[in-house]
């Protein structure tokens, strides 16, 4: 009998396991903010208008948090975002 490792046997059954995605291709928000490139692995995260947004750590996320304006910050984050995408910022 051949014996299946516990993640080809999930696979085989039709489950996933659950891989947190967020916006701007899991680079912290509020690095982006600030024009900087952080990657995370989208385990600290908020949920603001449907999306979810990650952050490299917890001070990164309350910063988000305590935003007044969380939509502006959030555009802010997505205005130097294509920048990222284009390759003129590393």
């Amino acid at each position: 009998m051949h014996k299946l490792s516990p993640l080809t046997f999930l696979a085989f059954m039709g489950l996933s396991l659950s891989v947190n995605a967020g916006e701007f291709g899991n680079r912290c928000t509020t690095g982006l903010t600030k024009g900087v490139i952080v990657n995370a692995d989208c385990t600290i995260n908020e949920t603001f208008k449907g999306n979810t947004l990650c952050f490299g750590n917890a001070e990164a996320k309350q910063v988000f948090l305590d935003s007044k304006d969380k939509q502006k910050f959030v555009d802010k984050a997505a205005a130097f975002y294509p920048k990222v995408l284009n390759g003129s910022v590393k």
